[in-house]
């Protein structure tokens, strides 16, 4: 780890954190025209008119919250004014205030929102995809977008419900909410007017949850069968409400995918935080009534000054850097999956997992990496986790995987010491007697694109669980296909029985077994599915040992 900086020089810290979703890289796709017809609806504060989309309905850009603007910047989401007469809903929102990405990745376009789309304060709004006739209220499912903590909008293409919720019966959320400075700056010991200022983007969330459990069944959902999932970032996101005490009961299912999390930032490393965007703001924390006098454009600059001093290479996969959900002694009281799980999420089913090779995205800018001779790999792996353990890492992956040439072997080593070996200790620590079931997953299906290079990267299983695989952005990511059709209807389907009934399933998938610790079983995905480890148990614990000695952490 000492050395990732050296071996990935040309990528920045805010380059890796955008490389997932390529957020706010605005390409020119289709606008979407605004309809004079379409299905009215009825919520607590007022008539929405979405659109008929042949058997499913949508209601696009509903505000949740009033806008950040000024004083609410800093503030709890402040609750929508009722309106009167009949609100259009055939639109997206602003997305979040958030820095322009500076680099692509070959799957970015797919993640591009509409063209109108743009980043500003009247971003705390949810969309919603139903089937038009269901027939009673139908399973729930809310995502939480990815991006990490800075970036990312419910409004990406490749989110888009309208498939998932066609094929699967079900009723499809996705939504924005605060991000970086806006989002996770604690503020709350500068004085009474910030007092509640930690966590917002949480307490977003928290709204958006709210919402949907007093309006969901307006639109055909049933407020008491509601999952939220979500992938990179947004499985931070996932896992962060699962140890927020205030969410109980507002979900009932969820599900992390490549987003394992187990600490928050602790309230001094905060204070760090937010000192440092004082700094870049040029305002002295004896005058904070200043902050309300910005806009976004000044808050996002000084985002990106504090970030800019955070350098990825300083951090360590999945421990808290820059902005990050506090320990605030309120809203989040401890650690989620800390040795235990937060008591409050222990009876909601779970579903977690990631890819294959979820490193063969983030180290494009090491472009030797996709071309490894044996030499080259031995030298890697020394370098990152010794040369008394290299041989015998490479020689266990070598036997698990015999078809991977050495650059797939080191994205997939590369992937298990910084992704599985926190998704597995959540795992463990959730596995307990008494707690609801866990159901573990690896995504072990290849992409074509980028030469086939990528093999199974972050964000790769996005397409298939929302039946987007075959779509215009889903082939950017898949190629498309009858094949990757077929596996789409499989996963995604999986995901919607674990919504439905708290266990996933699909014809053409063997029986998925609950996780535990005497086996760690999990299914490995792909055209040809299987029951196996989720990652081998001697590799697991080396790599723990040597990521947990990285975050100066015992345990």
């Amino acid at each position: 780890m000492s050395n990732r900086s050296e071996r990935f020089p040309p990528l920045s810290r805010r380059q890796l954190l955008h490389a997932a979703t390529g957020a706010s890289l605005l390409l020119a796709l289709p606008r979407m025209a605004r309809s004079s017809t379409g299905p009215v609806v009825e919520i607590a504060t007022g008539r929405l008119q979405g659109q008929r989309r042949g058997p499913v309905q949508r209601f696009l850009g509903i505000p949740y919250a009033q806008s950040i603007a000024g004083a609410n910047r800093f503030r709890p989401p402040q609750s929508v004014e009722p309106w009167t007469g009949v609100r259009q809903a055939d639109r997206y929102a602003d997305s979040s205030p958030q820095q322009p990405a500076e680099m692509a990745t070959p799957v970015t376009p797919a993640f591009q929102p509409p063209d109108y789309v743009r980043s500003g304060d009247d971003c705390l709004a949810l969309n919603v995809w139903a089937p038009a006739d269901a027939s009673g209220p139908l399973p729930v499912m809310v995502w939480l977008h990815g991006g990490g903590w800075t970036s990312g909008s419910g409004s990406c293409a490749i989110y888009d419900g309208e498939n998932l919720a066609r094929r699967g019966d079900v009723v499809v959320v996705t939504l924005n909410h605060r991000l970086g400075a806006s989002g996770l700056t604690d503020l709350s010991r500068l004085g009474e007017d910030f007092a509640d200022s930690a966590n917002l983007g949480i307490r977003d969330m928290l709204a958006a949850l709210h919402w949907v459990r007093d309006n969901i069944a307006a639109i055909g959902g049933d407020p008491d069968r509601v999952t939220i999932f979500g992938e990179s970032g947004g499985g931070w996101k996932v896992a962060t409400m699962l140890g927020v005490p205030a969410a109980k009961g507002l979900f009932h299912r969820a599900i992390i995918e490549s987003g394992p999390l187990i600490r928050f930032m602790e309230p001094a490393a905060a204070d760090e935080v937010a000192q440092s965007l004082l700094k870049a703001l040029g305002i002295s924390s004896s005058d904070p009534q200043k902050l309300f006098e910005l806009d976004a454009a000044d808050i996002i600059a000084a985002e990106a000054a504090v970030l800019a001093a955070t350098p990825m290479s300083m951090s360590t996969p999945g421990f808290p850097t820059g902005f990050w959900p506090v320990l605030d002694g309120e809203l989040i009281p401890a650690h989620v999956f800390d040795g235990r799980a937060a008591p409050s999420s222990l009876d909601v089913p779970l579903l977690i997992g990631q890819t294959g090779t979820e490193f063969s995205l983030f180290m494009l800018g090491d472009r030797s990496a996709y071309d490894l001779d044996g030499e080259q790999l031995q030298q890697r792996v020394s370098q990152t986790f010794g040369a008394a353990d290299a041989s015998g890492i490479i020689d266990r992956y070598r036997s698990d995987y015999p078809a991977d040439n050495p650059s797939a072997l080191w994205f997939r080593i590369y992937s298990d010491y910084g992704m599985a070996v926190l998704s597995s200790e959540v795992m463990d620590v959730r596995a307990v007697p008494g707690a609801a079931p866990v159901y573990a997953y690896r995504f072990n299906w290849k992409t074509p694109i980028h030469e086939g290079k990528l093999h199974s990267p972050h964000t790769i299983e996005i397409p298939f669980v929302f039946d987007n695989a075959t779509t215009e952005a889903g082939r950017i990511m898949t190629g498309g296909g009858a094949e990757v059709a077929a596996l789409a209807d499989r996963v995604s389907t999986a995901w919607v029985n674990f919504a439905r009934s708290g266990q996933p399933s699909a014809e053409g998938l063997p029986p998925w077994p609950a996780y535990s610790r005497a086996d760690r079983h999990s299914l490995h995905i792909d055209n040809s599915s299987q029951v196996r480890p989720y990652i081998d148990a001697q590799m697991r614990e080396l790599f723990r040992r040597k990521l947990w000695q990285q975050a100066g952490v015992s345990g």
